[in-house]
């Protein structure tokens, strides 16, 4: 279907056959093949070669996403797995992350961003995404650039705004998990939020 039309006196059925065995029947190696590789088998020209190459390209990203979502995050140290990369920024950034009703992630979303001991919150900005995303709950991650994952009285005051505004909306705040350099902090884990 990629290819519509044979090409070299080739029907496209043959053409298909002839892609395919070049590259050991493996669409693995199709995929990792780049447009030369392609373009170098005779009936095949830039239009054809760039249509498989999307192809592969939008069942990589499909193969992704649906990984994504199999992901589930339980526990806090999950969550800090999952958001490892944020040890290592210099300013504090506020993640989103959309959970369904196994709390299997849906997608995330850096909301905010701030400076290097501050990020702007607010529950407008966390629950737009998260009813964009059709989430059933949502998680919260934020960043200390100090290192030091000790929550403020503001991280304590803006989560419990977050819990509020969750139970007005009926997504609920499973965790606000705060990331150091080598440790996180989990309200859930610390009573601060309640089941």
């Amino acid at each position: 279907m990629l290819l519509r039309t044979g090409g070299n006196g080739n029907s496209v059925s043959s053409l298909s056959q002839r892609l395919m065995k070049k590259f050991d029947n493996s669409l693995k190696n199709l995929s990792n093949a780049d447009i030369a590789e392609i373009l170098s088998l005779p009936g095949i020209g830039l239009a054809k070669a760039t249509a498989v190459k999307a192809a592969m390209e939008l069942g990589k990203r499909l193969y992704n996403e649906l990984m994504v979502e199999s992901i589930k995050l339980d526990k806090p140290e999950k969550v800090f797995t999952y958001c490892h990369e944020m040890r290592f920024l210099e300013v504090e950034v506020l993640r989103v992350i959309a959970l369904n009703s196994k709390l299997c992630v849906l997608a995330h979303k850096d909301v905010t961003s701030g400076i290097a001991n501050e990020a702007l919150i607010h529950p407008r900005e966390i629950y737009r995404f998260a009813v964009k995303a059709n989430a059933c709950s949502i998680i919260i991650v934020h960043n200390h650039p100090s290192g030091d994952p000790s929550p403020s009285l503001d991280d304590k005051r803006i989560t419990q705004s977050i819990v509020q505004a969750g139970d007005i909306l009926g997504i609920k705040l499973v965790d606000h998990v705060i990331v150091g350099r080598d440790k996180y902090y989990s309200f859930r884990a610390e009573g601060l939020i309640r089941e």
